[in-house]
């Protein structure tokens, strides 16, 4: 019988490098996760002290964190396994850091947006503030800012985002279907509407804005349906007939949804995760010692919501320069008026879609406001609040956000009919609360708090092994300047940081070394830690910088290009603007720039 062959297929030796390459690509992550813990194990083991051994889970954390080789959650709960190992920490003071104040008061505010959401309330909010802006371009971008800016101070920016893209994308739609038919139908550029238009359009007011006159205009546009109808085989997201000045346009509406997310998040404690972390890691340092950080959402607010204010109205001021030109017109050849009301239209019909104002949605507007009360009232600074009722340290912000979280729980989400609610011949029935609980768990973005307790768990490691004032101790460099400019400098990297790796593992890695920091220079530990947190949301050139960014770059308008050019800008415009705080009314209400009493003076600083 005779024998089978084996067939030997010959590689040269570059295809077999090539091949080598790839399997160990495809592999990247999984030898990454095993081999870089033995790499760094010399650190704890030659070195016997607690530093080294707190710098190991440090370093693994963040190249685990900014290569993301696991799930940035799951790199968060190493600590749980690493500091009791090493003797660090013990497992019980480490799984402690997991839940704080900070934690219970993120689950509040995120329930709260989990039921504006679920109710469509910030969609009503939206459309509502743009019905109220002009359509001009310019006035249209800041339609679509303002709203996106608010609701980004309240709850999280990926939702925000994640609900203005289909707006903007209908409102361009319309645009697109009015420049098609002035183009390729009415050479003198006019738009061709309905039969009954032309004779009813000389009766109507010559104003070139919608809603100067609301129920006028939008009484004339219900009559004439003032909208663009697609031409015969027209689509209008085909977008193969875009002119250059007109994808200008759609680059702007877009990043400009993305831009007023980033900002939003800085105004309050609640906008974005890294506000809190700040707040719990200035905690940390302050309580070392006995003291008081003075960071709540008063507080915050004071600082960061005039930020936040200027860098909105820049942010329109740079995108309008960049990408709308000096002109700031319509990018079609329509007459200003036609193509004024045919956008107005189109957006007063999507509002118009929502009905109106359901009873779920006024009692979550109720727990809305009544929240945003409740924090601002709670330690009026100079004045008091409602918080000196009760004893010192008792009351937190916490508790007003878990007091209306269960609330949505119990309050029904429609009218009831039972008591006095019922109306004559009405029966009896129960009603479902604005809230159940697979809605919440479904929403809740459970990663993020795990990250919050990781960060805080790292920071607590790093203050009680000494790590964070031995890194402090080798950055001789910032205490021959003054901390004005080490502030500046300082916000630069965060903010050149946070392009490549999340805000959330920014803060967290950055903090706890910049409080320390603070103090060897002999100023306020929030100097350095309150501009970088906010530093920490300026990140506009990258599309894998925030989630608004790669939502907006989904969109398929925007290329990197784009973002990095007008990124650059508003990244260097943000960090002036936040230095100006610093050094302004930031150190006029928090006194930056003097070590408060309590702390220990460094000897060894170079006197200023």
């Amino acid at each position: 019988m005779e024998m089978a062959k084996e067939t030997y297929i010959y590689m040269a030796p570059a295809a077999r490098a090539g091949s080598v390459v790839r399997d160990f690509g495809a592999v990247k992550t999984t030898l990454l996760v095993v081999f870089l813990p033995l790499v760094l194990l010399p650190l704890p083991i030659l070195s016997d002290s607690t530093e080294a051994k707190c710098a190991y889970g440090l370093v693994l954390m963040a190249v685990f964190w900014i290569t993301e080789c696991i799930p940035l959650p799951v790199t968060a709960l190493l600590p749980v396994v690493v500091f009791p190992l090493f003797g660090v920490m013990k497992a019980s003071d480490v799984a402690g850091n997991y839940i704080k104040q900070a934690t219970m008061f993120i689950i509040g505010g995120l329930t709260l947006a989990i039921a504006i959401e679920n109710c469509q309330l910030h969609k009503r909010i939206a459309l509502k503030t743009l019905t109220l802006f002009g359509v001009q371009p310019r006035w249209l971008m800041l339609g679509f800012m303002l709203p996106t800016w608010f609701l980004s101070l309240w709850i999280s920016n990926i939702a925000t985002t994640a609900m203005m893209i289909p707006i903007v994308n209908a409102v361009l739609d319309e645009l697109r279907k009015i420049k098609y038919k002035s183009n390729e139908e009415m050479l003198k550029g006019e738009i061709e509407l309905k039969p009954d238009e032309t004779s009813s359009s000389s009766q109507r007011s010559d104003a070139d804005v919608i809603g100067t006159d609301e129920e006028k205009d939008d009484t004339t546009l219900r009559e004439n349906n003032v909208t663009a109808a697609s031409p015969p085989g027209f689509d209008p997201s085909d977008r193969s007939r875009d002119t250059m000045e007109f994808t200008r346009l759609c680059k702007g509406f877009c990043l400009c949804i993305a831009y007023s997310a980033n900002i939003g998040g800085i105004g309050t404690l609640a906008g974005s995760a890294p506000n809190v972390i700040m707040q719990v890691q200035a905690d940390i340092i302050f309580n070392t010692y006995g003291l008081e950080s003075g960071v709540n959402f008063v507080n915050w607010m004071v600082f960061a919501l005039p930020v936040s204010l200027l860098c909105i109205m820049l942010a329109w001021m740079w995108l309008q320069t960049l990408f709308l030109g000096k002109s700031s017109l319509l990018c079609c050849t329509a007459k200003p008026r036609d193509g004024n009301e045919a956008v107005g239209y189109q957006i007063r019909r999507e509002y118009e879609k929502l009905g109106r104002m359901s009873f779920a949605e006024k009692v979550v507007l109720v727990h809305f406001v009544i929240l945003v009360l409740a924090y601002l009232t709670m330690s009026i600074p100079y004045v008091g609040g409602w918080g000196q009722f009760f004893p010192k340290g008792y009351i937190g912000s916490s508790v007003s956000a878990i007091l209306v979280a269960v609330s949505l729980f119990v309050f029904p989400s429609k009218r009831p009919s039972v008591f006095c609610w019922r109306r004559s011949g009405e029966a009896s029935r129960s009603v479902p609360s604005l809230l159940t609980w697979k809605t919440v768990e479904r929403g809740m973005p459970w990663g993020v708090l795990l990250l919050i307790g990781g960060g805080t768990a790292l920071a607590d490691a790093s203050q009680k092994s000494g790590l964070s004032q031995w890194i402090c101790n080798q950055l001789t460099v910032f205490s021959s300047l003054d901390p004005s400019i080490t502030s500046l400098l300082l916000s630069l990297l965060v903010a050149a940081v946070t392009e490549v790796t999340t805000n959330i593992a920014t803060v967290t890695l950055f903090l706890p070394i910049l409080g320390n920091l603070a103090l060897s220079l002999n100023v306020n530990p929030l100097c350095l830690m309150f501009p970088c947190a906010v530093a920490a949301s300026f990140a506009f050139m990258l599309p894998v910088a925030t989630p608004p960014n790669a939502l907006v770059f989904a969109t398929g308008y925007v290329k990197v290009t784009d973002m990095a050019i007008a990124g650059v800008g508003m990244n260097v415009v943000c960090v002036l603007v936040l230095a100006l705080a610093t050094n302004s009314w930031g150190d006029a209400y928090f006194d930056l720039f003097t070590l408060p009493q309590g702390f220990p003076v460094n000897s060894s600083a170079v006197a200023l």
